[in-house]
């Protein structure tokens, strides 16, 4: 074989090998999204059907008409510590305000209006040991009516909890557990969720 004809055998070699490894991430990537149209679609169904379990149980009191509008109100379905949460500067040195938001939604993944109370706890991991609590904060059902935040990332609940961080360690990853008493139906929501504490934000 002529000098010529090996470099061209050899392009086509690597042409080749690009080509299956570009199809091959093609393919993964195709069943990425795929698995993740999946996941969506099975948590809408498990949402779906806690709301229904919570319509059922308001659905067996008062007269016929009642009972058909409460079967068919949206209920709280999911909560969920929300990706805005994030610190603030507190009022005075090393103290910090955690703003954590709160996600609501219906069975069918809407915004959904919280009647009840709601509270953060906020807890700092012991290594061996239970985590320990280091904050809290219980909003009455008027003050949640008032913790209604829209903006352009969606609807949210803000418990604005308080904090003194001179004893925390920069880059501290702190758990965040809220509960939710729905007077409407009087079952006990929770979410959990992680809030990395920085430095940086109690020099601001």
């Amino acid at each position: 074989m002529s000098a010529r004809g090996a470099m061209v055998l050899a392009l086509l070699m690597v042409l080749s090998a690009v080509g299956c490894d570009a199809r091959s991430r093609t393919a993964s990537a195709r069943l990425r999204t795929e698995n993740a149209a999946l996941s969506r679609q099975i948590d809408a169904l498990e949402a779906r059907q806690r709301e229904l379990e919570a319509s059922l149980q308001v659905a067996g009191d008062g007269q016929a008409a009642s009972r058909d509008a409460r079967a068919h109100t949206p209920q709280v379905a999911t909560l969920a510590v929300s990706q805005m949460s994030g610190f603030e500067p507190g009022d005075t040195a090393g103290t910090v305000v955690l703003e954590v938001h709160v996600l609501a939604t219906d069975g069918r993944q809407r915004p959904i209006q919280l009647v009840g109370p709601l509270e953060a706890q906020v807890l700092r991991p012991v290594p061996g040991e239970a985590p320990e609590l280091v904050a809290t904060l219980r909003l009455d059902p008027e003050a949640v009516r008032d913790a209604w935040r829209e903006s352009l990332f969606g609807a949210t609940y803000l418990v604005p909890v308080p904090m003194d961080t001179a004893d925390i360690p920069a880059d501290t990853k702190l758990l965040v557990h809220v509960f939710h008493d729905d007077l409407r139906t009087g079952r006990r929501l929770e979410a959990t969720g992680g809030v990395a504490h920085n430095s940086s934000t109690d020099a601001r």
